[in-house]
């Protein structure tokens, strides 16, 4: 979808690379934990406490006891070994105080959990609820919400949620649309980590430009004059020709490709292959964008100024590569790749292309997990759960209690200002449980805002921000959001899996063959559609249409 605004919500999405990994941690007794506790006896408790209706729950404020008298829950959730039992855990402690809500814990190493979900479910000894990275993949919460194990949420968040529905309606209007499934219900509540980036980021040594005399290229004429100074006037200073003007990965579709290059010549290449434009999906692999950005990237290789091995480098591989210092350009996710070089490099911006065309890919990378809270049909009185897991909405610091167990300490981590606004100490001295991706209730039910990324991310984000900020200031009408993140049916999916693997492992190795030199794009291109077509392109596209339709029409 091209964008002529950049909101707060920049289509978050699941992407199949994850920023932040799952974590949290156990003893190791609770982390074995095989069958869930008596989970009937606590949703009695539950029942029995809240069988006066008003007057044994509060009122949905959003604040104090939810409760009058102690209730209790069982849910299951993922840990690692770098955390303890949230039980032992102080945030959830404070939290019990303050609602009357007690938490049963079923808890599993993230090597265990797939495992164990599945054997609960099966067994049909499931707790009242899931919460994190534990509760199965979107055909899951599609599969068990028709079936009646999970519950739907829309009436419990719309009488129970305040503190959801306020942040959602003020910062994400899209995010309801993005949480409900095809037969209209939400069966479970998202983890939001707002983060917006540029899909891919290029990076050029400024150093180098420095020594070539050369100034940041800004169009595809200007960047190949300056790849061949990289490769023909020895920028790095020891009299060999061993300079590598160019690399990337090929096969890896996460961060360190050539996508970003196809948005000189109109679409950006996105993982999927698919882009919304006007309403319309479109698979990129048959626009005119492919085959000119093909024909580029071809001619640069045949050059001499593309590494030879874009084709079999891992992400490892090419970061030793780069590490070294012998690299003009190269795509990842920053610029650490390149160790102790890494101050030689600066963010290139999408380049001008012959047409005009500039560019981008933008998402709210890391941003976007549905599905982190479900109730089931074993819980009573699931209004209780509601205001429970409504009150990690609150507010960013609530989130970071239940996502990563820091609380305000101005001595470690983070404080409030004279404003009342989360500041972040930089130069804060954490445990190691602290380092990014160690979470301690993986991808809990919480929005936080990107200052979290900053803070626990690498410092080489602060520079991607800011290139956001040129992106979008410069060129609003560029920027391209990739497909959103919303539920399809098991039938849909059923229906065009096969077809999504096929369209799009026949338009790489074409366009493999195309930039090696191994075939010639031009002479190609009008058996390549038609061969598009044979593999069930139109079909592929309808489905495709419909569930967008379905999901732009929700409200």
């Amino acid at each position: 979808m091209k964008r002529k605004n950049v909101k707060k919500l920049l289509c978050i999405l699941l992407t199949g690379t994850m920023l932040l990994t799952g974590c949290g941690a156990s003893e190791a007794g609770s982390a074995e934990t095989e069958s869930v506790p008596n989970a009937s006896e606590a949703g009695t408790t539950a029942e029995n406490a809240a069988d006066e209706g008003s007057e044994a729950a509060s009122e949905v404020s959003g604040k104090g006891p939810i409760a009058e008298e102690k209730v209790t829950y069982t849910l299951a959730c993922q840990l690692s070994p770098n955390w303890g039992n949230p039980a032992d855990g102080e945030f959830w402690q404070r939290l019990e105080e303050e609602t009357n809500v007690h938490i049963e814990w079923v808890t599993y190493l993230e090597s265990e959990a797939d495992e164990k979900f599945k054997l609960l479910m099966a067994s049909g000894d499931y707790p009242d609820g899931f919460i994190g990275a534990l509760g199965g993949s979107d055909n899951d919460i599609v599969t068990y919400g028709s079936e009646g194990i999970y519950i739907p949420l829309n009436d419990l968040i719309d009488q129970y949620c305040p503190n959801f529905k306020q942040r959602v309606s003020e910062e994400y209007p899209d995010l309801m649309k993005m949480i409900t499934c095809a037969d209209g219900n939400i069966y479970g509540m998202p983890s939001v980590l707002y983060n917006p980036d540029i899909y891919n980021n290029t990076f050029i040594n400024k150093k180098w430009l420095d020594a070539v005399g050369a100034d940041v290229p800004e169009t595809t004429e200007e960047f190949e004059a300056v790849l061949k100074k990289f490769k023909e006037e020895d920028p790095n200073g020891n009299g060999e020709a061993d300079e590598i003007p160019m690399t990337f990965m090929f096969s890896d579709w996460g961060a360190s490709d050539h996508g970003p290059y196809f948005g000189s010549f109109g679409y950006p290449l996105s993982p999927d292959y698919i882009m919304i434009d006007n309403k319309q999906v479109k698979y990129l692999g048959a626009e005119e964008s492919f085959k000119k950005g093909a024909e580029w990237l071809g001619q640069l290789y045949s050059e001499g100024l593309v590494d030879r091995d874009i084709f079999t480098q891992d992400s490892s591989g090419m970061a030793a590569k780069v590490s070294q210092g012998n690299v003009g350009v190269f795509s990842s996710w920053d610029s650490t790749d390149a160790g102790d070089y890494a101050d030689d490099y600066v963010a290139l911006m999408p380049l001008k292309g012959p047409d005009g065309e500039q560019n981008a890919l933008v998402e709210g990378i890391t941003g976007f997990y549905k599905g982190r809270f479900m109730i089931t049909d074993k819980a009573k009185n699931p209004e209780i759960l509601m205001q429970w897991i409504d009150r990690f909405y609150e507010n960013m610091e609530v989130g970071l209690n239940a996502t990563y167990g820091i609380g305000p300490d101005e001595e470690k981590a983070w404080y409030y200002d004279e404003d009342n606004s989360i500041v972040f100490k930089k130069d804060a001295e954490l445990p190691d449980a602290y380092i990014r991706g160690q979470q301690q209730l993986p991808f809990a039910p919480a929005i936080l805002g990107s200052e979290v990324e900053d803070f626990l991310g690498n410092p080489a984000k602060n520079e991607i921000n800011a290139r956001m900020k040129q992106y979008t200031g410069k060129f609003e009408d560029g920027t391209w959001e990739r497909w959103p993140s919303c539920y399809m049916t098991v039938e849909e999916k059923e229906d065009i899996a096969t077809t999504e693997t096929d369209l799009q492992d026949y338009s790489k190795n074409q366009l493999a063959k195309w930039i090696a030199g191994e075939s010639d794009v031009n002479a190609d291109w009008d058996n390549y559609l038609k061969e598009l077509e044979n593999v069930g392109l139109r079909h592929y596209l309808e489905v495709k249409q419909q569930i967008f339709d379905r999901y732009d029409s929700a409200e």
